[in-house]
């Protein structure tokens, strides 16, 4: 009997979970309906409620739509009902309480049943301690760490972080060309366009970087390529040694409605998010990793861009799934928006360009700020930190999502947030 493959698996559940969600909201709006409409999703293993479930991160894609849907479209409400099918047991009892909640005004969005329990998701803040050591848990001096888009903003940020303080054998891995060694000095002496000054940036950056002690590898290619990566897993390998961390950073900043979404907009924001989660784990499989640190966005909690949010929402859900698995220590980071460097910064700018305002660019985290949460998260043993400058339900109101903090009247499933500035 023929299995399919993990990444079968990703097509099909897009297939009939994203892309199904996507293409009815695109229907609906052609249609102009104005009367109130409700969708509501019933899976299996996406949440993580008792512990005891087994996870399929593959399907938490499916949350992208529930969240941005009704921001895009004010008559459209969507809810989300998880459920582990072996624990029904009587089905007619089963089918009462999903009837019954389908009738049922409500603000709850995400739902789930266990043991004929109904739980709902809210957030609660919580602080990270601070390293009570120079060196945070968990980093090595003259450590290994392999960072995938690792020649962006974020990812040189911390690259950087780690040069200062362990003296790191760093391996940045991107997906454009980057010019070899021998003409840096070329790129360093002539004068660019804006365009490629920015590489002349970049080679500035990883000649600080050695200056700091650290040992950096650069490496061209598509975290989404199987073959690719092992490469850079065998070549940094044959370096270096064995990889002690890994961060993976890579991505591209999201654009345009749910209206006007294709497939081919869609993918190249899932590509390095969720193929490039998949392939990277493959590859490093057989690795006895410290940490994987995943970049993961508040947007996967707060919506905002249809693709991005349900990309993020499965990294989120790829670490419940590690760590449930007991792997290595898998976190994701829910940052918020960075001023200096990173998408959102960029899109500030951007539209500070356009429009001559910055909305809330001045509230994003300071890269010091991001350094700072990053060796706290290093000491936690979370699978999932959010990070928000601001209070999170009172963006979660903004944004017409307060359903997502209401109480159940019984028991609550919460996820630990950063609340505010550490």
């Amino acid at each position: 009997k023929y299995t399919l493959s993990r990444f079968e698996q990703l097509d099909q559940y897009q297939t009939l979970g994203f892309y199904s969600l996507l293409f009815l909201a695109q229907a609906v709006g052609k249609q102009n309906i104005n009367h109130p409409l409700q969708i509501t999703v019933i899976s299996n293993h996406l949440q993580s409620v008792t512990g005891s479930e087994t996870l399929c991160p593959e399907k938490a894609t499916v949350l992208g739509p529930i969240r941005v849907i009704p921001q895009e479209y004010s008559n459209i409400t969507c809810r989300s009902i998880d459920v582990v099918w072996p624990e029904l047991g009587n089905s007619k009892t089963f089918t009462e309480q999903i009837l019954a909640e389908l009738a049922t005004p409500s603000n709850d969005s995400m739902i789930a049943y266990r043991n004929q329990e109904r739980w709902v998701q809210v957030f609660e803040s919580f602080s990270l301690a601070s390293p009570t050591e120079p060196t945070p848990p968990r980093l090595r001096e003259g450590g290994i760490y392999l960072i995938t888009g690792g020649l962006g903003g974020i990812g040189l940020v911390l690259a950087e972080y780690l040069a200062k303080t362990v003296r790191a054998k760093l391996i940045l891995t991107g997906r454009s060309k980057f010019p070899p060694r021998n003409e840096w000095s070329q790129w360093l002496t002539t004068d660019h366009d804006s365009t490629t000054n920015n590489i002349r940036q970049k080679i500035l950056k990883i000649q600080e970087l050695e200056q700091l002690g650290a040992e950096v590898l650069i490496m061209c290619a598509d975290v989404t390529h199987q073959s690719l990566m092992q490469t850079v897993v065998s070549q940094a390998s044959e370096r270096f040694g064995s990889i002690h961390g890994v961060i993976h950073a890579a991505g591209i900043s999201p654009s345009g409605t749910i209206q006007k979404k294709t497939p081919t907009m869609v993918e190249s924001i899932f590509a390095p998010k969720v193929l490039g989660t998949l392939v990277f784990d493959s590859v490093l499989q057989d690795v006895k990793l410290d940490f994987m640190i995943l970049c993961s966005s508040l947007a996967a909690i707060v919506g905002g861009n249809i693709e991005h949010c349900a990309a993020n929402a499965f990294i989120d859900a790829f670490a419940h799934y590690n760590t449930s698995q007991g792997n290595q220590l898998t976190i994701s980071i829910n940052w918020d928006g960075w001023q200096v460097v990173g998408q959102a910064a960029e899109a500030a700018k951007q539209q500070n360009v356009k429009n001559n305002i910055y909305q809330d660019f001045y509230t994003f985290l300071l890269p010091a700020e991001g350094v700072e949460v990053f060796s706290r998260v290093l000491g936690s043993t979370h699978p999932q930190v959010i990070t928000s400058t601001q209070n999170l339900h009172a963006r979660l109101e903004n944004n017409k999502l307060d359903n997502f903090f209401k109480r159940s009247e019984q028991i609550r499933l919460t996820h630990p947030y950063i609340n505010d500035r550490i």
